[in-house]
């Protein structure tokens, strides 16, 4: 198996996983009783998985499934869900950002 096979099959799973993370982080972060160790190293697994799902995304011979909205005609659009934003590119995919506050 070679890695773009790989990508193509996994990157769905890691983009699932890094949603989860961010929303654990988030919790955790507006926790009264909240460990900061915890939250800042979760933060840096944020910062760091940001730009290598972007790397593993570029290097993918298929696109991601999305749910088109059919009132959408840009390009690019920008949608907002929790505390996660979704940016929808040229070729269709979906590429997931957290708001950091």
């Amino acid at each position: 198996m070679t890695k773009t096979e790989i990508y193509n099959e996994d990157y769905t799973k890691l983009n699932h996983a890094y949603i989860q993370i961010y929303e654990t982080y988030q919790k955790l972060a507006d926790a009264k009783d909240s460990d900061i160790d915890v939250v800042n190293i979760l933060g840096q697994v944020l910062m760091v998985m940001n730009p290598t799902l972007d790397k593993i995304k570029s290097e993918m011979t298929v696109k991601t499934r999305i749910k088109e909205d059919s009132s959408s005609s840009a390009a690019t659009k920008k949608q907002s869900h929790s505390n996660v934003e979704k940016e929808i590119g040229e070729n269709g995919e979906v590429i997931f950002h957290p708001k950091f506050e």
